[in-house]
């Protein structure tokens, strides 16, 4: 790590008055490191113990966010887990860290007794497999769970196989919305351009969900062609459409779609405009930055959540400032959403404001702190 993180870390821990890993003059940068680090996995450890099941599930999604090999064991224990979201944020989080012991993860909870568990093992060993996973994926075309086929038929096509896209392409045909939207999400997950015009034929559906759900599926994966399409599905009535298809405007390079997006920032709905600013943002204009002050003072919750998170991903002169906002929130899905936002935005400017969340009243945003701290210290 570069001198001027350890500076930042050191004056960092000195401002915020960090007792538990308190420094001295005389000590070096890579000692206080490494205590900091041994602190934040006893956070972890001791979240993992939590009788809250959601705690115990952040605890194994910052484990993987940490990126690092020292917790691979933590998050074989963490697959063991009797809560089902555990489970998967382990195998999810293992694949950060590991591809071999991912893939070993994943073979052994091909079996595991809840069905989007089964899936996403399925899954992975599409993305992380060679060319004899197809035997061990096979199998499960005949799984009685229709999440499980579909996520056999997507393995197939990423290991090669294309033999099984009919699974999918007759998933987005009919039948409820849910199964329909399984089958969509896989098929946005392969992005070839094999399967993206059936996905684009969807932005027709009559059903406002399957417009979503295809809407995010194609996501970095759209192209001019459908330009004029996205513009019209700006207006929809349906506010989730709206903003949807203000993101994936936001994927096309240039000034396309520049002077709806910013029509957007005056929409009626709290989501269409902060989404209009996001898409703006990728597309390098600094037009409706105040989007994201207003959103971090919205009074509902999960607008100043969904806030806050987009600012991981987004690169803007204030985002330092606005997340140490969104970081003293006094809701805990906001205060999550802004740490890991922080551990996104990474950088040594992020080191301060992840030690102050190391004392936050809240087990799961400590947790969050603690991986995203890890991360920052490799």
């Amino acid at each position: 790590m570069k001198q001027a993180l350890f500076r930042s870390l050191i004056f960092a821990l000195l401002w915020v008055g960090f007792a538990d890993v308190s420094v001295t003059a005389q000590e070096k940068p890579s000692e206080a490191m490494d205590r900091i680090r041994s602190h934040c996995i006893t956070i972890l450890e001791q979240a993992m113990k939590s009788e809250n099941a959601f705690v115990r599930s952040a605890a194994a999604r910052a484990a993987g966010e940490s990126e690092d090999p020292a917790l691979i064991s933590f998050l074989k224990k963490a697959a063991q887990d009797s809560y089902h979201t555990t489970r998967l944020f382990a195998l999810q989080g293992m694949k950060t860290i590991s591809t071999v012991e991912a893939r070993s993860l994943a073979l052994r909870m091909t079996h595991d007794q809840n069905v989007w568990v089964r899936g996403a093992a399925v899954e992975m060993l599409g993305d992380l497999g060679d060319g004899a996973s197809g035997k061990f994926i096979r199998p499960y075309l005949e799984a009685p769970d229709r999440a499980v086929r579909y996520a056999a038929a997507g393995a197939l096509f990423k290991l090669g196989d294309r033999s099984e896209l009919d699974v999918l392409l007759d998933g987005i045909k009919g039948g409820n919305s849910t199964d329909r939207y399984q089958a969509i999400g896989y098929l946005g997950k392969i992005g070839t351009e094999e399967v993206i015009p059936y996905l684009v034929r969807l932005l027709e559906d009559e059903e406002d969900e399957i417009v979503f759900y295809s809407l995010k599926a194609i996501g970095k994966s759209v192209d001019k062609s459908i330009l004029a399409r996205l513009i019209r599905l700006t207006g929809h009535h349906n506010p989730s459409v709206r903003y949807q298809s203000a993101l994936v405007l936001g994927e096309l390079s240039g000034v396309s779609g520049l002077e709806t997006l910013r029509s957007l920032c005056s929409d009626s709905d709290s989501m269409v405009r902060l989404s209009a600013a996001v898409a703006l943002s990728r597309k390098g204009s600094d037009d409706c930055r105040d989007v994201f002050v207003t959103a971090l003072q919205n009074p509902d919750y999960g607008i100043r959540s969904t806030a806050a998170r987009v600012l991981g991903k987004t690169e803007l002169p204030s985002r330092e400032q606005l997340l140490s906002v969104a970081l003293g929130d006094k809701n805990i899905r906001v205060r999550t959403s802004a740490t890991r936002a922080v551990g996104m935005m990474g950088g040594h400017k992020a080191f301060q404001l992840l030690l102050s969340r190391l004392e936050d009243s809240q087990e799961v945003v400590r947790a969050y702190a603690a991986g995203n701290l890890i991360k920052l210290m490799k």
